[in-house]
């Protein structure tokens, strides 16, 4: 036999649970909010056997089944998503945001098999009665016909003790990317992505016996940065089942949390908790964040409490642990992500494909083990992403003397003004750094004679009152003429992603047109 193939083929691959369940079977391995209980590893173990054997009994899952779910964070989420890949099924959750209408696109791209859905969810299944879907299960009261309860499962008196032989390449869960720029796409995210995310991870960043809050939605990559690496390697989850920076200060000061990942405006939310002022984070080494730059006031926050903050990169197609910056760098170096992480090949390129020098704005294409399996069902997607090895991130990016890379901006997010490149980013973060502007979206509205000009979006902070004539001027002495917003209008909010990502197109949508 290839050797390659036996290289890549083993039950280990989806059955790590159960090997720690041998090994530290009475190790805590997830706290969960929802329940308020706690779950050594043999006792998730067990939940997972008896789950997966229910499915291939009952609902004759097979290799390569999907089964979806829509639920916020809670154990049962990890639960299916285990026992479906001990049966080789492929896990697939979906936007708690999502509306019924996008809920039924995006099934009709999975065909699932199964589609579980918690408690508060189920007046959105009932409206997916077209949708062809086998079996239905519930968690809680509210449930459709012919849905069958979460209870079973667990109760199922028989265990699935022999997993599926998979393969590294196979698909270990899909996750929804692009949902807010048209149609979703169901990013194939492989067992080879979970193994070498979970290396990188482990060797920069995390120690056996680690303790974190699970705090961002587990049907987002940002929800799996260290819930699965931690898993791999003896650590504790907490799983908060909604954002609550309160519940979070309990959990550190109660549970000795050790590290833990927040997008930024879940550490914005939580600097501004009252609580925070005399919150005990003694136990934490290190914040980490990513999804935006980090500012110098969250930065300070926290190294007032004596808490280090790192900064990093990823995205649902090459991971998310990309890039990270040292918290010893996040001042001298602030707004950076860091520097490429351990078996991540990068570089940053024109138009033309050229690679370009330091300081010079270009598009990021990285080559790692971790990168994605290609878009689910969507050939002519993936090929654009992924050209001759390299993934297409869509980032413009630059990279200075020391190596250390900077986000500009998204490449669709170019405003084209005349013969220049506007990257709306740029301008955003020269306007948040007022001191009366507490949030800025910029993005093109048409121009006849520059084709586009940038307009801004500013929700200004709490009791504060700014001119637009005073934002102009603010911006003369930081940018070139021709970036300086064209148009400006204030808002009271900004839409975003339950990820922290600015909703842009609804935003252009609303806002985009002259007056």
């Amino acid at each position: 036999m290839d050797i390659k193939i036996i290289a890549n083929q083993g039950y280990w691959i989806n059955n790590w649970i159960a090997r720690h369940a041998e090994i530290n079977p009475n190790h805590v391995a997830l706290i969960d909010e929802k329940s308020d209980k706690r779950f050594t590893y043999k006792v998730f173990s067990e939940r997972i056997d008896r789950i997966a054997a229910f499915l291939k009994k009952e609902f004759k899952l097979r290799k390569g089944d999907r089964v979806a779910m829509i639920s916020w964070n809670r154990i049962e989420v990890l639960d299916i998503l285990f026992a479906t890949a001990k049966i080789g099924g492929i896990f697939a959750p979906i936007n708690t945001r999502y509306t019924s209408r996008e809920i039924k696109e995006y099934l009709t791209l999975l065909k699932p098999k199964v589609l579980v859905y918690e408690n508060e969810f189920a007046e959105k299944v009932k409206e997916l009665k077209s949708v062809k879907c086998k079996h239905f299960v519930h968690m809680g009261d509210e449930r459709i016909d012919h849905s069958v309860n979460f209870e079973d499962m667990i109760n199922c008196k028989e265990k699935l003790d022999i997993p599926t032989l998979v393969d590294l390449e196979d698909p270990f869960m899909i996750l929804q990317t692009g949902g807010t720029t048209g149609s979703p796409k169901g990013a194939i995210i492989p067992y080879r992505m979970i193994f070498w995310n979970a290396m990188i991870t482990i060797r920069d960043l995390i120690v056996p016996g680690e303790v974190t809050v699970t705090c961002v939605p587990l049907f987002h990559i940002g929800g799996y940065t260290y819930t699965l690496p931690l898993l791999f390697w003896k650590g504790t989850n907490i799983l908060m089942h909604r954002w609550n920076p309160e519940k979070l200060l309990e959990y550190i000061e109660k549970e000795k949390v050790t590290f833990q990942f927040l997008v930024p405006t879940q550490l914005k939310t939580l600097i501004e908790t009252p609580k925070f002022k005399t919150a005990d984070l003694t136990s934490v080494r290190w914040f980490t964040t990513g999804g935006a730059p980090l500012t110098k006031d969250i930065v300070d926050a926290f190294l007032k409490k004596g808490v280090l903050v790192k900064q990093g990169y990823g995205l649902t197609e090459a991971g998310p642990g990309v890039f990270a910056l040292d918290p010893k760098d996040a001042l001298q170096k602030l707004g950076s992500i860091g520097k490429p992480n351990l078996l991540i090949d990068v570089k940053v390129v024109n138009e033309k494909g050229e690679e370009v020098k330091p300081n010079t704005a270009g598009e990021l294409l990285l080559r790692a083990p971790s990168l994605f399996g290609g878009y689910w069902n969507n050939p002519e997607e993936t090929s654009k992403s992924i050209e001759g090895g390299w993934l297409h991130t869509g980032d413009i990016v630059k990279y200075d003397e020391d190596g250390f890379f900077y986000i500009i901006g998204r490449k669709k997010n170019v405003i084209r003004s005349g013969s220049e490149s506007i990257y709306p980013e740029e301008i955003e973060k020269i306007l948040v750094s007022h001191p009366k502007i507490q949030e800025a979206v910029v993005f093109g509205i048409p121009d006849e004679k520059w084709g586009e000009v940038p307009k801004a979006l500013i929700v200004l902070k709490k009791g504060e009152e700014i001119s637009r004539e005073e934002v102009i001027k603010y911006c003369e002495n930081k940018m070139a003429k021709y970036k300086i917003p064209k148009a400006i209008e204030f808002v009271d909010s900004i839409p975003k992603t339950p990820a922290g990502k600015v909703l842009r197109e609804k935003l252009i949508e609303k806002y985009g047109k002259v007056k």
